[in-house]
């Protein structure tokens, strides 16, 4: 997702939510009075389908000299999946309340190298063929503190902790010799951002939530923006479908790869997710 892109959607979330603050008061006078019209609940569980867009681009250095910038969904992965997604949200207190999100993308191609691509101590010529795999598995845990906590709607801050493994790998044969490059990493993050729900019907819940992360030490750059808009609607009492919109992005220069490499990885994907949603 272009930066552009990415942009205009978080101020569309802010958009929302100073709507949502702006009309939820009101909302929640109209059926406060209502069973099972709460926003408290123990927890909700929401599982489903995810269909998100991906950018990805990598850089593996030596203390030899840089390495060159490669767009992975140049050599061939996929730039769209559809992957599980499971998220819950589980209430602590009255105000204050845990949300835990797990997903994994996993992608792998065959290409043709257009140029000469250095990936960290070795060099694969124009012309070769190459193998790569690039496999993601997202771990969120957010602890939301509610300042407005009504029957029917709140809104407040959070504090989030976010680690992204990423395996990623390149291979290929030359002249009958096998040549190839690895490498893992977990990138941890600690996110703090907005968050806000409010009940629109007796059925219809509203989500929103907004996460920002920037630290620069010793030349170790690391930036990290997350969104998230969603709609449960409750065909029963406990049980419903849902739809949300979401947004995540990491940027980390000279981060260290390895015992001998380090680099540089830009890593963003966001798009639709389909789900079941239960609330107890």
């Amino acid at each position: 997702m272009s930066t552009n892109h990415l942009n205009k959607y978080l101020f569309l979330c802010f958009a929302i939510c100073l709507y949502l603050c702006s009309t939820s008061k009101v909302l929640a006078q109209s059926y406060s009075t209502v069973e099972g019209d709460s926003i408290n609940p123990r927890a909700y569980i929401t599982a489903g389908y995810y269909f998100p867009a991906i950018n990805t681009s990598l850089r593996i250095d030596t203390a030899l000299g840089i390495g060159t910038e490669i767009g992975l969904e140049d050599l061939g992965l996929e730039e769209d999946k559809s992957v599980f997604k499971l998220d819950g949200v589980i209430r602590v207190s009255p105000k204050s309340q845990l949300a835990i999100t797990y997903t994994n993308i996993n992608r792998e191609s065959t290409a043709l190298l257009e140029r000469d691509v250095t990936v960290g101590d070795s060099t694969f010529l124009k012309g070769s063929g190459v193998g790569i795999l690039f496999d993601v598995d997202y771990y969120a845990v957010t602890w939301r503190y509610s300042f407005y906590n009504k029957k029917n709607w709140n809104a407040g801050l959070s504090l989030g902790a976010r680690a992204v493994s990423i395996n990623t790998g390149f291979g290929a044969k030359i002249n009958e010799r096998t040549y190839t490059e690895s490498t893992s990493i977990t990138a941890p993050a600690i996110l703090f951002g907005v968050h806000g729900s409010a009940y629109l019907t007796p059925k219809l819940l509203a989500r929103y939530s907004l996460e920002y992360f920037y630290l620069s030490v010793s030349g170790i750059d690391i930036n990290v923006v997350e969104s998230n808009a969603a709609v449960h609607y409750f065909f029963f009492k406990n049980f419903g479908l849902g739809a949300a919109y979401s947004t995540n992005s990491y940027r980390v220069n000279d981060v260290p790869l390895g015992d001998d490499f380090n680099g540089k990885i830009d890593f963003s994907f966001g798009g639709f997710n389909l789900f079941l949603t239960a609330r107890f």
